[in-house]
């Protein structure tokens, strides 16, 4: 006979969260590619990821603005961006970036985006098993 309690099954473990800080805009191009394409991946891995863009980050979340932003090799952001949307990336604004140093409307930012508070950044740091800062 085993001690083994058999009460309480083993429930399957709960998706890993991923929370990935963005405060590049396009004024660095080359630094814009690397979050969208992690996140990507993630995502790919079955990973819960979400992109919370604040400071010039939300610049890339204008329409069109993704666009406009080249790459060294080629093509530009939007490729990008449209694998993250493809593989589930969340995608949150910070509100106070888009009102006070961006000047985005809601209206202006792309669709599927979430404009949202600071402190929601810090209740998805908490709740995140890891935090990436580009």
């Amino acid at each position: 006979m085993s001690d083994r309690d058999t009460s309480n099954p083993p429930t399957e473990p709960t998706a890993k969260k991923i929370l990935m800080l963005v405060t590049t805009g396009p004024e660095e191009p080359d630094k814009t590619y690397a979050p969208f394409y992690i996140a990507a991946l993630m995502a790919a891995m079955e990973i819960d990821t979400t992109m919370y863009f604040l400071m010039h980050a939300p610049e890339l979340l204008r329409k069109g603005a993704a666009e406009k932003v080249p790459l060294k090799k080629g093509g530009t952001l939007q490729q990008f961006v449209d694998m993250a949307v493809e593989n589930g990336v969340k995608f949150l604004a910070c509100a106070e970036s888009c009102r006070d140093l961006c000047e985005i409307p809601p209206e202006e930012l792309m669709d599927g985006v979430k404009l949202v508070g600071s402190a929601t950044m810090a209740d998805l740091a908490l709740d995140a098993d890891t935090v990436i800062s580009f």
